[in-house]
Formats: structure tokens, C-alpha cells, sequence
């Protein structure tokens, strides 16, 4: 199998496919998970400060979970003139 050379405009084609799809998918998922957990607080009548921690600690495992599914989506990704592939090392 032919290696390509890591270019810049390679590395910029990858780079920007992980920043722009983690900074979208973050934004709306942090949106929905925060409007879906405040509701179901608010309803509860927990304290602000469990509302917080709370918040922050799912919107921290979402933002774990859709980097994965970003990084996920850049390895299976064809982009103009490669792709990523994952090639097992062979021990000598």
C-alpha cells in the first residue's frame, strides 16, 4: 500500500473536519442536554447548585461521546484525494 506524505493541506483537511463537526455537534448537543436537564429539574425543585454540577457533568460525557463519533467520522471519511486508513504493524 502507497503512504502519502502528511502535507498541510492534508493535515488542514482532517484538522477542519474535527474542529468544525466537534464545535457544531458540542453547541446543539450541549443545547439539547442542557434544555433537557434544566426542564427536568426545574420540575423537580432541585437546588441551583445541583442543577450546575449536574449540567456540567453531562454536557462534559456528551462532549466525550460526540469527540468519538467525530473522530469516527474523520477516519471513515473519503476526503478529494485520500482517505485514513489504519494498517496493522507487523513486528520483524
Amino acid at each position: 500500500m502507497q503512504e502519502l506524505e502528511p502535507t498541510w493541506g492534508r493535515v488542514i483537511s482532517v484538522w477542519w473536519l474535527l474542529a468544525w463537526r466537534s464545535a457544531v455537534g458540542a453547541v446543539l448537543l450541549g443545547v439539547a442536554l442542557g434544555s433537557g436537564f434544566s426542564a427536568v429539574t426545574a420540575l423537580a425543585n432541585w437546588p441551583a447548585d445541583r442543577v450546575q454540577a449536574g449540567g456540567f457533568a453531562l454536557g462534559a460525557m456528551g462532549g466525550v461521546l460526540w469527540a468519538l463519533i467525530v473522530v469516527r467520522m474523520a477516519l471513515k471519511k473519503r476526503y478529494s484525494n485520500f482517505r485514513i486508513g489504519l494498517v496493522p504493524v507487523t513486528t520483524a
